[in-house]
């Protein structure tokens, strides 16, 4: 996990690993460890895809999800996997980058047109402050993607019990 969640610039980690057990054999696992009263993950199985999340009472704005795909291979299973926020954090984030992005560019024509007309350019202020807009959320996905690191880790470690493998074994 540590190859992927200590990334330093990926926003939302992504995983592809295979394994020697079965798709239907992995869908009970996780069932049955997500059935357990003491399970330190929440989970959704529908068909070939999990998500995993933290359960409620411990989690917080930052709390990530991990989302599961499994795909049958002649020598047992790709797993592929995605950690990320929640859906409604990641569309906010979204939101405010598009947002940004439209009004710098907006302010770019506005102040290209500016100096055309050979008038005072003030609109080409949006150009650095977009970027330094852009960076601050950037900087700022970031250190919540720092702040849910442990409950990263604690989405992988239920992974590894659910499916009885080891902390080597499977290194998402």
């Amino acid at each position: 996990m540590n190859q992927v969640v200590d990334q330093k610039l990926r926003i939302r980690p992504r995983f592809k690993e295979e394994i020697q057990i079965e798709p239907t054999q992995i869908k009970e696992k996780m069932k049955a460890a997500l059935s357990k009263n003491k399970a330190s993950c929440h989970g959704k199985i529908v068909q070939n895809h999990v998500i995993l999340s933290i359960p409620p009472d411990q989690q917080h704005y930052w709390s990530p999800q991990l989302s599961l795909e499994f795909e049958e291979k002649d020598s047992g299973t790709i797993i592929r996997g995605l950690y990320g926020p929640k859906p409604a954090v990641w569309t906010m984030f979204v939101f405010f980058y598009s947002a940004i992005g439209f009004f710098t560019l907006m302010g770019l024509i506005f102040g290209l047109s500016q100096m055309m007309l050979k008038m005072n350019p003030y609109a080409l202020w949006s150009v650095p402050l977009g970027g330094f807009l852009i960076l601050g959320l950037f900087i700022i996905s970031k250190i919540g993607q720092g702040l849910s690191q442990n409950q990263m880790h604690q989405l992988k470690a239920f992974i590894d019990e659910a499916l009885n493998h080891d902390q080597e074994s499977l290194d998402l």
